[in-house]
């Protein structure tokens, strides 16, 4: 009702105003101020701070509540099987053999033997026996002298191995046959009978090795070897090194100290030529280690004594190597600097080049530094790879060549009638890059690449001789099933210098290139059982005509088969 008054009064008040104003009156003009109309927030709003208190009379209280199960046996017919095991089928575990015997035969009558046995005589001892032999009666192609060989050697070993030490004893014997078979001209069949170009070395030792726990002596390695051949040649070596470890100001370090003794003589001429040399000395070394980085620090210390020539020489050799894990054992950069005093002696060439004469200058080497830097790490977890590079200084270097070639019919001795090698030393630097790069892609297979590059640099010698350039070899084993296994080996070796000499007519001196060659070899085998596996050998696969040594053609196609049987004692 007051509402509507309002409404009323309103109206009547807007008509009276509108009557009251003349029709030709100017209003004029006015300005009017629009004001939002007020819009609250909830920042204008307070809080009550006080909290209102509620009193109930009475206060509810929860009721417990009990939960019971009224359970009632069923009565039913099913019966669970009992669980079983899963069935695992087993395999009998490969017996291991602890000895074998192994036989082969082939072309150029070719004879492959070894016998490897190991009778245990208590829990810590046991003696081995080693044999092993190669012959050959030779025909190889064009060769006008006996080309045979015969190559055998045995090994007795009695060890025992405590806690505390542990020490081998080692007796040795070898007797090797091999034949001058190399000549330059035509010989008439009256010269080749009268020419005996057999050439017998034989070796006999003895030596013993231990290792010591618990101790700053750590044991080492004491030998003697006696080396003769069948032209009054004869050599004696002794050979001495003990390992010493203890702490110098709470730094540990490893004392390795050194005796090598060579000396002999060679009865062809006379007067006999005689050699002596007595190389001691001390090498002291700490080995530093922080995470990713080792370092071994060392020098050697040698004194050399030449009693023949009545001269002695001091050397100092660095002795450092260190390696850092750039990244996780895929990058592993390492390097060094280190020298050393090398002792050579007759039985050293003999074994390397059979051809020589029984007649030869011996001479330590001095190699004053060997500088190198390389990487080694994993391209995954199956390949492996390395790099070096190096540089070598050597003074005195040893190298074969080719003795002069004498008119076979105004010589007398067998090793003046065909060809045989002598040594010749020279101051060399030597620089070889090398590689290498394996693959285990199983436990069944694995196969590996690796090469190196030399270059030479001699202070008086035009040329090395017999040292080639370029290295390569291709490997590979292989197992194909539980009873096939094989492998393989591939390698090629560069062009080598010698010298052709001659004290006749009937040849022209020059010097000589070698021509590179590549050798296949391949081998497979077959389990026949436990006891018993037949293998198959092939050398030379592809025929190829090459010379190791200068006037020495070697066997083609070499095909040997044979059997290898385990065994117990």
């Amino acid at each position: 009702m007051i509402k509507n008054s309002l409404f009323i009064i309103v109206l009547l008040s807007s008509v009276q105003l509108t009557f009251a104003q003349e029709d030709d009156e100017n209003i004029g003009t006015e300005v009017i101020n629009v004001v939002k109309p007020y819009t609250p927030t909830v920042s204008d709003a307070f809080k009550i701070k006080e909290i209102p208190q509620v009193e109930d009379e009475e206060e509810l209280e929860k009721k417990e509540v009990e939960y019971t199960i009224f359970s009632i046996p069923v009565a039913s017919t099913f019966t669970p099987s009992k669980g079983k095991a899963a069935v695992v089928e087993k395999q009998a575990p490969k017996r291991i053999f602890n000895n074998y015997a192994s036989l082969a035969i082939g072309n150029y009558l070719n004879v492959l033997a070894e016998l490897y046995a190991t009778i245990p005589i208590t829990n810590t001892d046991n003696f081995t026996v080693g044999l092993n032999h190669h012959s050959t009666q030779g025909e190889i192609k064009e060769v006008q002298l006996d080309d045979k060989f015969y190559d055998t050697g045995l090994n007795l070993v009695y060890g025992k191995r405590n806690s505390d030490i542990s020490y081998q004893i080692e007796g040795m014997f070898k007797h090797q046959e091999y034949n001058w078979y190399g000549t330059s001209y035509a010989l008439t069949d009256l010269q080749r009978t009268n020419i005996d170009a057999s050439h017998t070395f034989f070796t006999a030792g003895l030596g013993a090795n231990v290792e010591v726990e618990n101790s700053f002596f750590k044991g080492g390695n004491i030998g003697y070897k006696r080396f003769w051949d069948t032209y009054d040649a004869s050599e004696n070596r002794v050979l001495l090194n003990p390992k010493f470890e203890f702490d110098v100001a709470d730094f540990p370090i490893h004392l390795n100290a050194t005796l090598d003794y060579v000396g002999g003589e060679f009865g062809t001429i006379n007067p006999t030529y005689k050699y002596s040399y007595l190389n001691t000395g001390i090498h002291p070394s700490y080995q530093y280690l922080q995470d990713d980085l080792a370092v071994n620090i060392g020098l050697e210390l040698m004194f050399s004594l030449a009693s023949e020539q009545g001269e002695t020489e001091f050397h100092v050799f660095p002795k450092i190597n260190a390696s850092y894990n750039l990244v996780d054992d895929t990058v592993i950069a390492f390097g060094g600097l280190q020298g050393a005093l090398q002792q050579n002696s007759y039985e050293q060439f003999a074994q390397q080049n059979k051809y020589v004469a029984p007649l030869l200058g011996i001479a330590p080497t001095d190699n004053q530094y060997d500088i190198y830097l390389g990487l080694r790490g994993k391209l995954s977890n199956k390949v492996n790879y390395s790099i070096k590079g190096q540089y070598l200084n050597e003074q005195d270097k040893a190298m074969f060549i080719m003795n002069p070639v004498n008119d076979v019919d105004l010589v007398t001795e067998n090793y003046d009638k065909a060809n045989t090698f002598g040594v010749l030393y020279d101051n060399v630097n030597t620089f070889r890059f090398s590689a290498m790069l394996s693959a285990d892609f199983s436990k069944n297979y694995t196969v590996g690449l690796q090469g190196s590059y030399a270059s030479y640099d001699t202070e008086n010698l035009e040329e090395v001789y017999n040292l080639p350039q370029l290295k390569a070899s291709l490997f590979g084993d292989f197992v194909f099933s539980e009873k096939w296994y094989g492998g393989l080996n591939f390698f090629y070796i560069g062009e080598r210098k010698d010298r052709l000499q001659s004290t006749t007519v009937l040849i022209t001196p020059s010097e000589v290139t070698l021509k590179g060659y590549f050798d296949a070899n391949a081998h497979v085998g077959y389990i026949v059982t436990d006891r018993f596996t037949a293998f198959l050998k092939a050398n030379n696969i592809a025929n190829q005509d090459y010379q190791v040594w200068q006037s020495y053609p070697v066997q083609g196609i070499q095909i040997l088969g044979g059997l290898t049987y385990k065994f117990d004692f």
